[in-house]
Protein backbone atom coordinates (compact mmCIF):
# COMPACT_ATOMS: atom_id res chain seq x y z
CA UNK A 1 0.00 0.00 0.00
CA UNK A 2 3.00 2.29 -0.45
CA UNK A 3 1.38 4.34 -3.26
CA UNK A 4 -1.65 4.95 -1.03
CA UNK A 5 0.68 6.16 1.73
CA UNK A 6 2.49 8.40 -0.77
CA UNK A 7 -0.81 9.83 -1.99
CA UNK A 8 -1.99 10.37 1.57
CA UNK A 9 1.30 12.04 2.53
CA UNK A 10 1.09 14.37 -0.46
CA UNK A 11 -2.48 15.23 0.47
CA UNK A 12 -1.55 15.91 4.10
CA UNK A 13 1.26 18.25 3.09
CA UNK A 14 -1.23 20.45 1.27
CA UNK A 15 -2.55 21.84 4.55
CA UNK A 16 0.87 22.57 6.12
CA UNK A 17 1.95 26.17 5.63
CA UNK A 18 5.57 26.66 4.67
CA UNK A 19 5.89 23.31 2.91
CA UNK A 20 5.93 23.10 -0.81
CA UNK A 21 2.52 21.89 -1.87
CA UNK A 22 2.39 19.02 -4.34
CA UNK A 23 1.08 19.90 -7.72
CA UNK A 24 -2.23 18.39 -8.84
CA UNK A 25 -0.27 16.48 -11.49
CA UNK A 26 1.76 14.82 -8.73
CA UNK A 27 -1.39 13.84 -6.86
CA UNK A 28 -2.91 12.44 -10.04
CA UNK A 29 0.27 10.49 -10.82
CA UNK A 30 0.25 8.96 -7.32
CA UNK A 31 -3.41 8.05 -7.77
CA UNK A 32 -2.69 6.43 -11.13
CA UNK A 33 0.19 4.41 -9.63
CA UNK A 34 -1.98 3.18 -6.77
CA UNK A 35 -4.76 2.26 -9.19
CA UNK A 36 -2.34 0.26 -11.34
CA UNK A 37 -1.09 -1.66 -8.29
CA UNK A 38 -4.59 -2.54 -7.10
CA UNK A 39 -5.68 -3.60 -10.60
CA UNK A 40 -2.53 -5.73 -10.94
CA UNK A 41 -3.34 -7.41 -7.63
CA UNK A 42 -6.84 -8.25 -8.86
CA UNK A 43 -5.47 -9.59 -12.16
CA UNK A 44 -2.87 -11.78 -10.42
CA UNK A 45 -5.46 -13.18 -8.02
CA UNK A 46 -7.94 -13.93 -10.79
CA UNK A 47 -5.21 -15.38 -13.03
CA UNK A 48 -3.76 -17.63 -10.34
CA UNK A 49 -7.17 -18.90 -9.21
CA UNK A 50 -8.20 -19.48 -12.85
CA UNK A 51 -5.03 -21.52 -13.43
CA UNK A 52 -5.79 -23.72 -10.40
CA UNK A 53 -9.39 -24.17 -11.57
CA UNK A 54 -8.13 -25.19 -15.01
CA UNK A 55 -5.84 -27.82 -13.44
CA UNK A 56 -8.65 -29.14 -11.23
CA UNK A 57 -11.05 -29.33 -14.18
CA UNK A 58 -8.43 -31.23 -16.21
CA UNK A 59 -7.87 -33.56 -13.26
CA UNK A 60 -11.64 -34.03 -12.90
CA UNK A 61 -12.07 -34.80 -16.60
CA UNK A 62 -9.19 -37.27 -16.51
CA UNK A 63 -9.84 -39.17 -13.28
CA UNK A 64 -13.39 -38.57 -12.02
CA UNK A 65 -15.13 -40.28 -14.95
CA UNK A 66 -18.02 -37.81 -14.49
CA UNK A 67 -19.56 -39.99 -11.78
CA UNK A 68 -20.69 -38.61 -8.45
CA UNK A 69 -18.42 -40.19 -5.89
CA UNK A 70 -16.72 -38.64 -2.87
CA UNK A 71 -13.69 -38.06 -5.11
CA UNK A 72 -15.64 -36.21 -7.81
CA UNK A 73 -17.65 -34.34 -5.18
CA UNK A 74 -14.39 -33.24 -3.55
CA UNK A 75 -13.05 -31.97 -6.86
CA UNK A 76 -16.33 -30.20 -7.59
CA UNK A 77 -16.25 -28.50 -4.18
CA UNK A 78 -12.70 -27.31 -4.83
CA UNK A 79 -13.56 -26.11 -8.35
CA UNK A 80 -16.78 -24.46 -7.19
CA UNK A 81 -15.22 -22.60 -4.27
CA UNK A 82 -12.43 -21.23 -6.46
CA UNK A 83 -14.86 -20.29 -9.22
CA UNK A 84 -17.03 -18.36 -6.78
CA UNK A 85 -13.95 -16.56 -5.49
CA UNK A 86 -12.93 -15.67 -9.06
CA UNK A 87 -16.40 -14.20 -9.69
CA UNK A 88 -16.22 -12.20 -6.44
CA UNK A 89 -12.78 -10.85 -7.36
CA UNK A 90 -14.03 -9.93 -10.82
CA UNK A 91 -16.99 -8.06 -9.28
CA UNK A 92 -14.54 -6.25 -6.97
CA UNK A 93 -12.46 -5.29 -9.99
CA UNK A 94 -15.51 -3.78 -11.68
CA UNK A 95 -16.46 -1.91 -8.50
CA UNK A 96 -12.93 -0.59 -8.14
CA UNK A 97 -12.95 0.66 -11.72
CA UNK A 98 -16.15 2.61 -11.00
CA UNK A 99 -14.45 4.74 -8.34
CA UNK A 100 -14.31 8.32 -9.61
CA UNK A 101 -10.74 9.45 -9.04
CA UNK A 102 -11.42 12.89 -10.51
CA UNK A 103 -14.07 13.88 -7.98
CA UNK A 104 -13.45 15.94 -4.84
CA UNK A 105 -11.52 14.34 -2.00
CA UNK A 106 -14.49 13.77 0.35
CA UNK A 107 -16.56 12.08 -2.34
CA UNK A 108 -13.65 9.89 -3.37
CA UNK A 109 -13.01 9.06 0.29
CA UNK A 110 -16.64 7.98 0.73
CA UNK A 111 -16.54 5.88 -2.45
CA UNK A 112 -13.28 4.25 -1.40
CA UNK A 113 -14.60 3.53 2.09
CA UNK A 114 -17.75 1.94 0.64
CA UNK A 115 -15.59 -0.19 -1.69
CA UNK A 116 -13.36 -1.43 1.13
CA UNK A 117 -16.39 -2.12 3.35
CA UNK A 118 -17.67 -4.47 0.65
CA UNK A 119 -14.22 -6.04 0.48
CA UNK A 120 -14.34 -6.51 4.27
CA UNK A 121 -17.49 -8.62 3.84
CA UNK A 122 -15.64 -10.66 1.24
CA UNK A 123 -12.69 -11.18 3.58
CA UNK A 124 -14.58 -11.84 6.79
CA UNK A 125 -17.51 -13.91 5.53
CA UNK A 126 -17.05 -15.31 2.04
CA UNK A 127 -13.31 -16.07 2.11
CA UNK A 128 -13.46 -18.28 5.24
CA UNK A 129 -16.53 -20.13 3.90
CA UNK A 130 -14.94 -20.70 0.50
CA UNK A 131 -11.64 -21.72 2.08
CA UNK A 132 -13.42 -24.21 4.36
CA UNK A 133 -15.30 -25.60 1.34
CA UNK A 134 -12.01 -26.01 -0.52
CA UNK A 135 -10.50 -27.88 2.47
CA UNK A 136 -13.56 -30.16 2.69
CA UNK A 137 -13.13 -30.91 -1.01
CA UNK A 138 -9.47 -31.76 -0.45
CA UNK A 139 -10.32 -34.03 2.49
CA UNK A 140 -12.83 -35.88 0.30
CA UNK A 141 -9.99 -36.70 -2.10
CA UNK A 142 -7.80 -38.29 0.58
CA UNK A 143 -9.49 -41.73 0.80
CA UNK A 144 -9.02 -42.21 -2.94
CA UNK A 145 -5.40 -41.02 -2.70
CA UNK A 146 -4.80 -43.52 0.14
CA UNK A 147 -6.28 -46.33 -1.93
CA UNK A 148 -4.53 -45.48 -5.21
CA UNK A 149 -1.06 -44.41 -4.08
CA UNK A 150 1.67 -45.95 -1.98
CA UNK A 151 1.83 -45.01 1.68
CA UNK A 152 4.82 -42.73 1.09
CA UNK A 153 3.18 -40.80 -1.74
CA UNK A 154 -0.07 -40.60 0.21
CA UNK A 155 1.73 -39.12 3.23
CA UNK A 156 3.52 -36.70 0.93
CA UNK A 157 0.17 -35.59 -0.54
CA UNK A 158 -1.37 -35.17 2.92
CA UNK A 159 1.55 -33.19 4.39
CA UNK A 160 2.22 -31.11 1.29
CA UNK A 161 -1.51 -30.51 0.77
CA UNK A 162 -2.18 -29.34 4.30
CA UNK A 163 1.14 -27.52 4.40
CA UNK A 164 0.21 -25.65 1.23
CA UNK A 165 -3.21 -24.87 2.67
CA UNK A 166 -1.53 -23.51 5.80
CA UNK A 167 0.82 -21.30 3.80
CA UNK A 168 -2.09 -20.16 1.65
CA UNK A 169 -4.09 -19.33 4.79
CA UNK A 170 -1.18 -17.19 6.03
CA UNK A 171 -0.98 -15.27 2.73
CA UNK A 172 -4.75 -14.77 2.68
CA UNK A 173 -4.64 -13.54 6.28
CA UNK A 174 -1.83 -11.05 5.53
CA UNK A 175 -3.53 -9.72 2.38
CA UNK A 176 -6.85 -9.37 4.19
CA UNK A 177 -5.22 -7.50 7.07
CA UNK A 178 -3.66 -5.04 4.61
CA UNK A 179 -7.02 -4.27 3.04
CA UNK A 180 -8.74 -4.02 6.41
CA UNK A 181 -6.00 -1.62 7.54
CA UNK A 182 -6.73 0.55 4.50
CA UNK A 183 -10.42 0.57 5.46
CA UNK A 184 -9.59 1.53 9.04
CA UNK A 185 -7.38 4.35 7.79
CA UNK A 186 -10.07 5.58 5.42
CA UNK A 187 -12.68 5.49 8.18
CA UNK A 188 -10.47 7.63 10.44
CA UNK A 189 -10.18 10.24 7.69
CA UNK A 190 -13.84 10.23 6.70
CA UNK A 191 -15.60 13.56 7.03
CA UNK A 192 -19.17 13.27 8.41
Amino acid sequence: MKPFANLEQAWQHQANPGLQRPMPEQLMQLSVEQTKQVKAKFRWTIGLLSFVVFILIAYFATYADFRFTSFSNGLLLMIGSLTIRIVLEWISTLQFQRLDRLTDFNTFLKQSTAFYRKRRLLHLIFTPLLYATYIIGFVLLLPVFKQEFSNGIYLYLVFSGFGSLGVLAWFIYKANRKELAVLAKLQRKEVP
